[in-house]
């Protein structure tokens, strides 16, 4: 009889040892897909602050160039607004289709992208 209050003690800490086991795995799969969703958020605002200084000084080129055109600074700039503004309206009609759509997607994807490997 002695050796079956052993035997529960050990079973006991058996389970309690695989279910920390299990925990510590699930924190590290979580810490993991947190990883991997920061990686593709910063390197994708670092794409995005990049592509924004190109637009930007594109647009600035742009804006010279329609002025050099219509001999009026004001009207070559006022080109490159009336452009940004039609596209900013597109932009705010189709933002769930193209912009909610798409970034929910890349999330949704970098977190499962582990289990598809799998």
């Amino acid at each position: 009889m002695s050796e079956q209050p052993s035997f529960f003690k050990d079973l006991k800490i058996i389970i309690l040892d695989y279910f920390e086991a299990k925990i510590d795995l699930y924190k590290i799969g979580a810490y993991e897909k947190v990883a991997k969703v920061s990686a593709v958020l910063i390197s994708s605002f670092i794409i995005a602050m990049l592509c924004f200084f190109l637009l930007l000084f594109l647009s600035i080129s742009a804006g010279f160039f329609f002025a050099q055109l219509l001999h009026s600074n004001a009207l070559g700039f006022l080109i490159i607004f009336g452009i940004y503004l039609i596209l900013l309206l597109i932009l705010i009609i189709f933002r769930k289709k193209l912009l909610e759509k798409y970034i929910a997607n890349k999330v949704i994807e970098q977190l499962f992208e582990k289990e598809a490997n799998d």
